[in-house]
C-alpha cells in the first residue's frame, strides 16, 4: 500500500487567493478539500491550527481582503449553500474567535438574531503580518495575578456592551463567568457571596472599576440603558436605586446622587466599599464630592472693582480665608467656646458681583466651592425640601473631611430661605419654607466651616439669621471710577476717556456692562467690524431698556 504523501507548504497568500478562487460557489462539494489540500495545510501550518479551523480562516481573511465583514449570510451567499450546511462550519467560527484568530463583533442591525447575531473579521496583528509576509505573532498571554486585573476584564465586557458590540445577555454571561473563574480573590468571593442580581454585579464592579481609575462620580445613565435590554427592567432598576431596595443601595455599597431628571444618575462609592477595597490592597485616590464642586483650579481669575467701603471689607474676607489666618481665627474660636465659623451675607443689587467675589475668594484661597442653587431645592414634593437641606450639610460635612482646606458652602440667591418667616399663612407652601428656615437656622448654629450666602433682598432678612452672619456686606451699584475700570478691564482696547464717558452715560452693574460685552463680541465676530464707541453705547441703551427701573444718566442724546 503507498504512503500516503505529505501535502506541500505553500506561500500564504498565494494559498488564500487559491482557497478563495476555488471555494467561491463550490457548495462545500467533497472534491473542494481535495483540490486546496496543499493550500490548506499551509494555512493550517502558519497557524498552528486543524484544516478546519485553517480552511474557514482563510476564507474570512480573503474575504475581509475584499473589504467585507463576514457573518453567516455572507458566507451561505459565497459558498452557495444552505443555512442547514453551513451550521457545523459556523461553530468553527467561535473557536477561531475564541483563540483570538478572528475576533467577534455584535451586528448593529436590528434584525440581527441567531446566525445572523456576529460577524467576524480576522485579528489585525495576524492580518497585518500576514500583508507583509512576516511570522505568525506570536501572543502572549497573560495570566490574571490580581483583583485589578479582574475588574478591567469586567470593565472590557461593559465598554463592548456600552459600544453595541456585545448585548446584555451576553454581558451577563461573560460577567459571571468571569467572577466565578476569580473568585479566589477575596473580593471577588465577597461580591459573590452578596445576594446580588445579575445586573448588580455589574453596576457594582463597573463603578468600582471607574473609582479606582479616579473617578470622583460615575455617570450611570449610558450604561445603565446599554446593560439592560428591555426598557421596562431598565426603569425597574432604578426605581429600586431610588427607592432604596436595591440591594447596592441596601448593603451600603453604593451612593447616588440624581439629577433634574430621573434617569440622570451618578453613582459614588460608599465608605463601606472603600474600606472593603483598602481591605484588598485597593485604595482609592478620591473623596465625595458634590455635583456642583467648583475646583479653585477651574475658576478663571478676574479683576473685580468695588466701591471703597466694599474693597475693604472684601479684602479682610480674602485675608481671612489664608489657611494660616483661618486656622488661628478657628482655634481662638474654640478655646473661647464660640461657634468655630465665617458665616458671611453677601447682599445687595443683582450684577453687583456678589457670586463673582464667591470664586475670586474661593480661587485665591485655594478652597473648593460647593454651590447650591436654593431655587433648586424647593423640590415639588412636600417634605423633602427640608431632607434636602439636611442632606446638604451632610455632603458638605463629607466634603470637608476630605479636603486639605476647609470648602465653601456657597447658597446663591438664597432670597426665599432667608427671607421673614410667614407667621399667618396656613398653606403648604409657607409651612415647607418655614421648616426650611429652621432647619437652616439650626444647622448654621453647629456649622463649623466657611459658610457664604448671596441674596438680592437683604432687607427682608429674617432676624432670627442676623446673628448668625459674622460679616454682612453690602454690594452697591458701582459709581462712576468703578464703572470705567470695569469698562477697562473687559475691554482693554478702550481709550481712558472713551471708558469714563460710557461710565458716564450708563449706570450699568458689573453683571450688565459684561451682557453688553458678550453681545459686542458676537457681532465683531459675524460682522468682523471695528470697535466703534458708538456701537458700545447703542448696546448699553438695549441693555437699559431691558433692564426696567434703570435710568440713565449723564448727557443726553
Amino acid at each position: 500500500m503507498p504512503r500516503k504523501s505529505k501535502p506541500s507548504l505553500v506561500p500564504i497568500t498565494e494559498a488564500l487567493n487559491t482557497i478563495y478562487k476555488q471555494s467561491k460557489g463550490s457548495g462545500l462539494q467533497p472534491e473542494l478539500f481535495s483540490e486546496i489540500k496543499n493550500e490548506v495545510y499551509s494555512i493550517g501550518q502558519y497557524l498552528g491550527s486543524n484544516e478546519e479551523e485553517a480552511f474557514m480562516f482563510a476564507v474570512v481573511c480573503a474575504m475581509n481582503l475584499f473589504g467585507e465583514e463576514v457573518e453567516s449570510r455572507d458566507l451561505i451567499r459565497f459558498f452557495d449553500v444552505t443555512p442547514f450546511e453551513l451550521v457545523n462550519h459556523l461553530q468553527t467560527l467561535n473557536t477561531l474567535s475564541d483563540k483570538g484568530l478572528l475576533v467577534r463583533q455584535k451586528n448593529r442591525r436590528r434584525f440581527s438574531e441567531g446566525l445572523r447575531k456576529y460577524h467576524f473579521i480576522v485579528a489585525p496583528a495576524i492580518l497585518n503580518a500576514i500583508l507583509n509576509q512576516q511570522p505568525m505573532p506570536k501572543e502572549e498571554v497573560k495570566e490574571i495575578s490580581d483583583v485589578v486585573e479582574v475588574l478591567e476584564k469586567i470593565n472590557d465586557f461593559c465598554q463592548e456592551c456600552i459600544s453595541e458590540n456585545m448585548d446584555a445577555n451576553d454581558l451577563y454571561d461573560e460577567v459571571n463567568e468571569t467572577l466565578e473563574k476569580y473568585k479566589h480573590f477575596p473580593f471577588i468571593a465577597y461580591v459573590l457571596g452578596l445576594d446580588l442580581t445579575n445586573a448588580d454585579r455589574i453596576v457594582y464592579t463597573y463603578v468600582v472599576w471607574k473609582s479606582i481609575n479616579g473617578c470622583l462620580s460615575v455617570d450611570m445613565d449610558e450604561p445603565i440603558n446599554s446593560f439592560f435590554r428591555r426598557s421596562s427592567n431598565r426603569v425597574q432598576y432604578l426605581q429600586g436605586i431610588y427607592n432604596g431596595s436595591n440591594k447596592l443601595i441596601k448593603y451600603d455599597l453604593l451612593e447616588f446622587s440624581s439629577g433634574r431628571f430621573f434617569n440622570d444618575l451618578d453613582f459614588l462609592l460608599s465608605d463601606k466599599s472603600l474600606t472593603l477595597l483598602q481591605e484588598n490592597g485597593l485604595t482609592v485616590v478620591k473623596r465625595k464630592s458634590s455635583k456642583n464642586a467648583i475646583l479653585p483650579e477651574n475658576i478663571a481669575q478676574k479683576e473685580l472693582f468695588y466701591e471703597a467701603e466694599e474693597k475693604a471689607q472684601v479684602d479682610d474676607l480674602r485675608a481671612m480665608m489664608e489657611e494660616e489666618r483661618y486656622n488661628n481665627l478657628m482655634q481662638r474660636l474654640s478655646s473661647k467656646a464660640l461657634p468655630q465659623n465665617l458665616n458671611i451675607l453677601l447682599f445687595g443689587a443683582p450684577g453687583t458681583g456678589k457670586t463673582e467675589t464667591v470664586y475670586q475668594l474661593a480661587k485665591a484661597s485655594g478652597r473648593e466651592i460647593m454651590k447650591v442653587e436654593i431655587s433648586q431645592s424647593k423640590s415639588m414634593w412636600f417634605g423633602e425640601s427640608e431632607k434636602l437641606i439636611k442632606k446638604i450639610f451632610k455632603d458638605y460635612i463629607e466634603l470637608a473631611a476630605h479636603t486639605v482646606k476647609a470648602p465653601i458652602l456657597l447658597f446663591n440667591e438664597a432670597d426665599a430661605i432667608l427671607s421673614s418667616r410667614k407667621t399667618s399663612s396656613n398653606s403648604p407652601v409657607s409651612q415647607t419654607e418655614n421648616a426650611m428656615q429652621n432647619i437652616l437656622l439650626e444647622e448654621l448654629e453647629n456649622f463649623k466651616g466657611i459658610f457664604i450666602a448671596t441674596t438680592n433682598l437683604a432687607e427682608n432678612l429674617d432676624k432670627a439669621f442676623d446673628r448668625r452672619f459674622l460679616y454682612k456686606i453690602e454690594f452697591h451699584r458701582p459709581g462712576l471710577a468703578a464703572r470705567a475700570g470695569i469698562w477697562k478691564s473687559k475691554l482693554p482696547e478702550l481709550t481712558d476717556g472713551d471708558a469714563e464717558a460710557v461710565a458716564k452715560e450708563y449706570d450699568l452693574t458689573g453683571g450688565q456692562i459684561d451682557n453688553v460685552v458678550r453681545k459686542l463680541e458676537v457681532q465683531r465676530i459675524l460682522h468682523e467690524s471695528p470697535l466703534e464707541l458708538d456701537y458700545i453705547l447703542k448696546l448699553c441703551s438695549q441693555e437699559v431698556v431691558l433692564q426696567k427701573g434703570i435710568n440713565r444718566i449723564g448727557f443726553g442724546g
